[in-house]
């Protein structure tokens, strides 16, 4: 999805959030769907963008007080090291998410996967706040997978600081130490790699998060899976966010059991696609596509995958036999 440009003067706030979890089994006056976690702590740095290098600014840092739910989740505990007295200390939520707000000012957010701002959105609506955060969002795990060349890996911050030898001088899993990590290995891709590529591989996988970026289409019931494939073609046609049509940088490619390729839309961006076909319980074929704006993770696999259908067509590259089958061969 287009992104607003970089240039001297962007800030970023690279922050990390712990909520708390509905306790299994227990009744809430509440559909739980609508709050599945409930946020017990927020924590940022501020960075600003000058002449290829990010300089700190300032933290933030803050803990709430959960209304909803009170005591702990036993993988919340066991993760962050929190006691149920620590969610007695804090701010109520709508006190520290203006404090948060005031912070971040035009910034872009940065954080290590992608769930946080998802759960800000969803603790916002519940909370009766407006959920949109009118800012950009990074994913800077596959930015840092692109750059320590591990593209179409997950790794957690933690094995991203061990990458880049950070000390280790807070526990893992509170907000603050979490988004201190963040930030420390954020400045760590801008020392080690040429700035115009960081900042080429930031704006292409920047996001707004209060626009949809994920959707999914299911056909129809197919006698046979070619057919199947090619009645979803008219589901990656168009963007689904405008509906004008989509130009093809990749054209659609079958490889193995999927369909993949990459397509842009000239106002909202570049999309990835795969759609897989599967069987019904009357045993027809239908098919199942995912279309998203594109990640680093996203531009990884569809160029992997097209290499490889150039090379080897669409039944992939062959699987090599084990020693052990060999033998049975």
């Amino acid at each position: 999805m287009l992104s607003k440009k970089i240039t001297d003067g962007t800030e970023f706030v690279v922050f990390d959030m712990e909520w708390n979890q509905p306790m299994p089994g227990k009744e809430y006056p509440f559909d739980v769907s609508k709050l599945t976690g409930e946020i017990i702590e927020i924590g940022a740095l501020k960075y600003v963008y000058d002449n290829g290098e990010i300089i700190y600014k300032d933290s933030f840092s803050t803990s709430i007080v959960p209304v909803q739910y009170t005591k702990l989740h036993y993988h919340v505990k066991k993760v962050t090291h929190k006691k149920n007295t620590d969610l007695l200390k804090g701010v109520p939520f709508k006190e520290a998410y203006a404090g948060f707000r005031d912070f971040c000012g035009d910034a872009i957010l940065v954080g290590w996967g992608s769930s946080d701002p998802g759960m800000l959105k969803m603790n916002l609506s519940f909370f009766g706040l407006d959920p949109k955060l009118d800012m950009f969002f990074l994913d800077l795990q596959p930015i840092f997978s692109l750059f320590a060349g591990l593209r179409g890996s997950q790794r957690s911050v933690e094995a991203a600081v061990d990458f880049y030898k950070i000390d280790k001088n807070e526990i893992f899993h509170s907000a603050t130490a979490d988004a201190h990590y963040t930030g420390a290995v954020f400045e760590e891709i801008f020392k080690h790699n040429k700035p115009s590529e960081v900042i080429s591989a930031i704006s292409s996988s920047s996001i707004d998060p209060d626009v949809p970026s994920d959707f999914s289409f299911v056909g129809p019931e197919c006698l046979d899976s070619t057919t199947a494939f090619a009645s979803a073609s008219r589901f990656i046609k168009k963007c689904p966010l405008c509906e004008k049509d989509l130009n093809a940088k990749i054209p659609p490619f079958r490889i193995r059991k999927s369909q993949y390729a990459l397509l842009e839309c000239r106002q909202h961006g570049e999309l990835f696609s795969r759609t897989r076909v599967k069987k019904s319980k009357s045993g027809n074929f239908y098919p199942a596509s995912v279309m998203r704006f594109a990640t680093q993770n996203d531009y990884w696999l569809v160029a992997s995958k097209k290499e490889e259908f150039d090379k080897y067509g669409e039944k992939g590259k062959p699987v090599e036999k084990t020693e052990e089958e060999n033998n049975e061969s």
